[in-house]
């Protein structure tokens, strides 16, 4: 049947009999919403009359998130306060993403993951009779492959000032993580840029982070704190092709590109997402109660030049899991070992606190390192193929 009304779309669905509870849900809101705006004032009449007393449940999705934190959750639209749970549906990790693509090494998986992150949809291009590069390379470096225009066309849907935006995201995907860098080299007013960075947290495009141990002055203090892009793609494209004009219509012209300009910054590139899975490793394991203590705090820390990939400790500080996070074409060593043993004199724990020390490693380690572990309790050295244990 034909509906000329949401309204009466929506009535119908919820007094249709059923013995169970009717779910009901409507994907990309936002869209009716700009074409209808009474659409909000509607629903919220019907929900207060009607559906709010029948057996069912109302989902409302959208991917514009500024659009849904404000017009349909701010304070002054007429459904702020009916929603009874609001979720913000966050990528799946790399154990989950593997199970989309099972043919492929633990290795070429990630590859994947560092470029596409947790997203499911951006997964859907991967086909299985090629390789995970030539997938990555023709479904984003050529012209009209689904994802070479993605970021452009979700950031356009948030953004009026589209330019300055770019401009800061750029620079973050280039490396520059301090506020004082990004102004610089974005060329953004100090004075205006943490309204534009706070706005790029709120959309959950870039993350601010503290190193572990923070304290509350830390916390407070609007200049301190590093910034990352959240979502591998969007850092890829801003890194790779936001400045690239070049017009790639084939696989074969995409490869070639790939291997000029991409294969050789990929390692590190990647290195920010390796350590990304090995926090979600840990994370795994600290979980299910698998770590040698209980860790109430895990993360980044860095001082004075001095960082370490991940810290973790428990209440007191007397227990501490350090790693180092190697996502390169080479195995591991014990200088490796000795440089992250000379780092943690440094931090601001316990001083009888025991370490834990995990070294994680794309390529594996030597065997001087892989002897040592055998005979040291505390030294845990974790491969890529164990990743997804």
């Amino acid at each position: 049947m034909r509906y000329l009304e949401w309204t009466s779309a929506l009535r119908a669905l919820a007094t249709q009999p059923s013995p169970a509870r009717k779910v009901i849900v409507i994907d990309e809101f936002q869209y009716i919403a700009k074409e209808r705006p009474s659409i909000l004032s509607e629903l919220q009449v019907l929900w207060d009359e009607e559906l709010s007393r029948e057996n069912i449940l109302l989902v409302l999705c959208g991917s514009a998130v500024s659009f849904i934190a404000k017009e349909v959750l701010g304070e002054k639209n007429p459904l702020y306060g009916r929603a009874r749970t609001i979720m913000k549906v966050r990528p799946l990790p790399f154990q989950t993403v593997a199970e989309f693509v099972p043919s492929y090494s633990v290795d070429d998986v990630f590859r994947g993951y560092a470029v596409l992150g947790g997203i499911p949809y951006f997964w859907q291009g991967v086909k299985p009779q090629h390789s995970m590069t030539e997938n990555l390379a023709a479904n984003i470096l050529r012209s009209n492959g689904f994802l070479n225009d993605e970021a452009q066309s979700v950031l356009r849907q948030e953004f009026r000032d589209l330019a300055t935006y770019n401009a800061i995201l750029q620079t973050i995907a280039f490396g520059s993580t301090s506020r004082n860098e990004i102004a610089q080299k974005s060329l953004v007013d100090t004075r205006t840029l943490a309204k534009y960075l706070s706005v790029l947290e709120d959309m959950d495009l870039v993350v601010k982070e503290f190193p572990v141990f923070a304290g509350l002055g830390d916390l407070g203090n609007a200049s301190r704190g590093l910034y990352r892009i959240a979502d591998p793609y969007v850092k890829f494209w801003f890194r790779f092709l936001a400045n690239n004009p070049t017009l790639i219509m084939t696989r074969q012209e995409a490869l070639s590109e790939w291997e000029a300009t991409v294969e050789p910054c990929f390692a590190d590139f990647a290195a920010e997402s390796f350590e990304q899975v090995c926090r979600q490793y840990l994370t795994r394991l600290r979980f299910s109660g698998k770590l040698p203590f209980s860790v109430t705090t895990l993360g980044r820390w860095w001082r004075n030049g001095t960082e370490i990939d991940l810290v973790g400790a428990d209440h007191e500080r007397r227990h501490c899991l350090v790693a180092e996070c190697k996502y390169r074409n080479q195995k591991v060593g014990i200088k490796v070992l000795r440089s992250l043993q000379a780092k943690c004199e440094q931090l601001p724990v316990a001083k009888d606190a025991v370490f834990y020390y995990w070294i994680f490693s794309r390529m594996g380690f030597d065997d001087v390192l892989l002897d040592m572990a055998t005979r040291d309790p505390y030294l845990h050295l974790v491969g890529m193929d164990q990743l997804l244990g």
